[in-house]
């Protein structure tokens, strides 16, 4: 018995997927009250986006036609796509601030022998340890004031007299709605793209694993995202370290255009996900109202 998938079971299967995947985006754009008609816009122009990288990816340079037949969309559409959108956002650079934060955790200049980071003074004679040389490790064109300022204003730093103090051991970025949002954005946008990398190309280049676990209750599946949580406060700090030692290798290398993402999440909910509850109208009420 032949068990190779058709296309259409292939396509089913990719459609789940991306249903999979929409709906909790729907979910973000609701909470914003943000209607369909925006998101299908966006839709439009991301089928645009991915298409003329897909062609690019070939060493091929589409044109609006290309694209057109490629998408589903009109030529019109496409065109006017393309005039409103230049392409994607750059990846959002890491602050001046969170580079600070991520050097005081992982330079062992600047942390004990424990590891954790280190009361600074904030000054110092040259050789020893202080928030002026850390930040000028960071930036030579940022005074060390302005770049405490904003550690102390996002929660990453506090002041004590004449020394200074770091707030937690990992990032912590500014809170604010449109920061989480983007950082969030970007954490999902990399992970289906390795996902995406990982299903076109063979071997799989990325990695990419899970862990999955069912029949817990609440309590039972709580104290494993608390596990996963304890986990990565105790990976992250030495991870942090050799990247930054990396970043540093390759300070001045002609190619250091790349960048890279290592994420670790959790989530729990029930393990029977119920339909979507909608309340419908009996078929007696609709005919009655039909015969009024």
């Amino acid at each position: 018995m032949n068990s190779t998938p058709t296309p259409d079971d292939a396509d089913r299967a990719t459609l789940d997927a991306a249903l999979a995947v929409l709906e909790p985006l729907a979910g973000l754009l609701l909470s914003r009250g943000l209607r369909h008609a925006r998101a299908e816009e966006l839709l439009k122009a991301a089928f645009v986006r991915a298409g003329a990288r897909a062609f690019a990816a070939q060493g091929k340079l589409p044109s609006v036609s290309t694209l057109s037949v490629a998408t589903g969309l009109r030529r019109r559409e496409v065109q006017r796509l393309l005039d409103g959108d230049t392409g994607g956002q750059p990846a959002p650079k890491v602050s001046l601030a969170a580079q600070v934060r991520a050097r005081w955790i992982s330079d062992p200049h600047y942390c004990d022998k424990r590891g954790q980071p280190l009361r600074l003074s904030r000054t110092a004679p040259p050789g020893q340890p202080s928030f002026a040389s850390l930040a000028a490790s960071v930036s030579k064109d940022v005074h060390p004031r302005p770049l405490l300022d904003e550690l102390v204003r996002i929660g990453a730093a506090e002041e004590d007299g004449e020394h200074v103090l770091l707030r937690g051991r990992l990032n912590a970025p500014d809170r604010s709605w449109d920061s989480l949002v983007a950082i969030g954005g970007a954490n999902v946008a990399d992970h289906l793209s390795a996902v995406l990398v990982n299903l076109l190309t063979q071997p799989r280049p990325l990695f990419e694993q899970a862990v999955f676990a069912d029949g817990l209750t609440q309590h039972s599946a709580q104290r494993a995202a608390d596990l996963a949580k304890q986990m990565w406060l105790q990976t992250a700090p030495e991870l942090t370290q050799k990247l930054q030692t990396l970043v540093d290798l390759d300070d001045k290398a002609p190619d250091n255009a790349w960048r890279m993402r290592i994420g670790l999440f959790s989530y729990i909910a029930p393990a029977e996900r119920a339909d979507a509850p909608v309340r419908v109208r009996s078929a007696r009420t609709t005919r009655r109202k039909s015969k009024e």
